[in-house]
């Protein structure tokens, strides 16, 4: 919730820093940000989908003797 808005992330400042336009460096920072949501959110899908295989039975009932 706090990247980019609290705190300036280090690429975003580094290209800054460096000369870049502001506008591009917030551009590669959106980026970024993207690409970090969309690896947590895949992260947590195959995490879901490997314990539902594995903990759950083809009715869908918890397999209790696994906890």
């Amino acid at each position: 919730m706090t990247v980019g808005l609290v705190q300036l992330p280090g690429m975003m400042t580094g290209q800054i820093l460096a000369g870049a336009s502001p506008l591009l460096a917030i551009e590669y920072q959106i980026v970024v940000v993207f690409m970090l949501a969309v690896a947590t959110s895949l992260a947590s899908l195959l995490f879901v989908r490997l314990a539902v295989g594995r903990y759950l039975t083809p009715a869908h009932q918890l397999r209790r003797y696994l906890l």
